[in-house]
């Protein structure tokens, strides 16, 4: 079931964070349209706030109730039956007397009760047995988790192998000795390696340390900083511009085939729903992932829209009319 909410506040991300604290939702299980970019005003004059409109899906708990009514039905139809059996046995036992009215078979006859008990009896090893099957089965199902578990650690992405010192550039030397001096300044313990899949024109570079996540920051926002300063002081007073790949832990391989994930989940919606769907603010490198997963995805088209740092990507249904905000280019 699909539910709407619209959230105000200063600006758009403040908004998503208000719309996903007061859901208790993750950023991945609603999709956001903007309504309302809002104004800053002049010294508070004519200011208005960003408004937004939140789709999200609510699971529905009415299929709970049926699964329990079956499950009390049988067990109040095996406790009529034995009381009508009894019952039966009543009526033929005096129809017994007058066919045959001794005293003494009439009293041995209504004995037919006693094979009651070991059908009684065989139902509740019966029971145990399903029990006991029950629980191989659980059994079983563990250890196909279990196993599914090492399966998975094989798919973990590899560690990037350094290059030996020797072979490093000057470029690549003074790069590192940028990164390390910056790491001891915002006192994170780590350093920095050139990596062996680098190349005469683009330099990449790892991080490794203990506790990666202050270097990481947000979404990689300070990861993002850490690349940013040191290509410029790489190419610096030199004519000849050398790429750079800053990467820790291989956040950047992860962070992709999380838009990736996000950017299919987004256009099921948009063709499901028939509505555009606006994302976070995105760097350059990130709306590239987003456009290229939906390059050949039928039914809906991608375009950017907004100004840096806040531009975003519009995912709209195919052949819809594209929302553009204020205005809106292809990437």
């Amino acid at each position: 079931m699909q539910k709407e909410q619209i959230f105000s506040a200063q600006t758009v991300d403040w908004a998503i964070e208000k719309a996903l604290e007061t859901l208790r939702l993750d950023r991945d299980a609603i999709s956001v349209e903007v309504m309302d970019m809002g104004r800053k005003g002049f010294l508070g004059l004519g200011a208005s706030d960003a408004k937004i409109r939140v789709t999200y899906e609510v699971q529905e708990s009415v299929s709970v109730q049926p699964e329990s009514k079956p499950a009390e039905k049988p067990a109040e139809k095996v406790a009529e039956k034995p009381v009508q059996k009894p019952a039966e046995k009543r009526d033929e036992t005096p129809r017994l007397v007058k066919a045959a009215p001794q005293s003494a078979k009439s009293v041995e006859k209504p004995q037919p009760p006693k094979p009651e008990k070991p059908a009684k009896q065989e139902e509740a090893p019966r029971l145990v047995r399903a029990a006991t099957g029950e629980k191989p089965a659980l059994k079983a199902a563990e250890g196909k988790t279990e196993q599914s578990a090492p399966e998975a650690a094989p798919k973990q992405l590899p560690k990037a192998k350094p290059m030996p010192e020797a072979a490093w550039s000057n470029e690549a030397k003074t790069a590192i000795a940028f990164i390390d001096g910056l790491l001891v300044k915002l006192g994170v313990e780590g350093h920095a390696f050139v990596t062996d899949k680098s190349e005469p024109d683009h330099l990449r570079i790892e991080i490794e340390g203990p506790d990666m996540g202050p270097v990481i920051g947000r979404r990689g926002d300070t990861l993002d900083a850490i690349q940013y300063l040191t290509s410029l002081v790489l190419n610096r007073g030199t004519d000849d511009h050398m790429r750079l790949t800053i990467d820790t832990e291989n956040y950047r391989i992860k962070r992709a085939e999380s838009l990736e994930r996000l950017a299919r989940k987004m256009a099921g919606k948009v063709e499901r729903y028939h509505k555009p769907m606006t994302l976070e603010p995105m760097n350059p490198y990130e709306r590239r992932i987003i456009h290229a997963a939906l390059q050949d995805y039928r039914g809906v088209t991608t375009h950017s829209t907004g100004t840096e740092p806040g531009r975003r990507v519009v995912i709209s249904p195919e052949g819809g009319r594209k929302y553009n905000g204020r205005r809106s280019s292809k990437q």
